[in-house]
């Protein structure tokens, strides 16, 4: 069955800024839904600690899969555990399922994300360094 395209653009904000930066461990929450990635809320920032929560409520797996988490030391956690290591080629998210990819940005930029089992299914993290103001 065929599906639109579904686009999803995050901005993750950046350190130094004054205003609105995110607290420690700070955490993007994405909703996979209707084969599409809705973003719920949240920044991370560069070189600081980070979370990206994905909760998938379709009633089919999903994957998701980024060129940036490759060269990231993660970690995965899901109700079955956690796995840790340098880089992840991808996840993959049962129906119902919720997982979270615990890592820290390196660098800012602009950092595609897919699901590999819908080509349909993609996004982009915009990491961005912001100075004071």
């Amino acid at each position: 069955m065929a599906r639109g395209f579904a686009a999803l653009s995050l901005v993750l904000l950046a350190a130094g800024s004054s205003v609105g930066a995110p607290p420690e461990g700070a955490r993007v929450e994405i909703l996979i839904r209707n084969y599409t990635f809705e973003f719920q809320k949240g920044a991370l920032q560069p070189n600081e600690p980070g979370t990206i929560v994905l909760k998938n409520v379709d009633k089919v797996r999903h994957g998701f899969t980024s060129p940036y988490l490759v060269e990231q030391d993660v970690q995965v956690e899901t109700a079955a555990g956690i796995s840790y290591g340098k880089g992840i080629a991808g996840v993959y998210i049962n129906p119902g399922e919720t997982l979270e990819i615990h890592f820290t940005p390196n660098r800012p930029g602009s950092f595609p994300f897919r699901c590999d089992l819908h080509p349909n299914m993609k996004g982009e993290f915009l990491l961005l360094s912001v100075q004071g103001v």
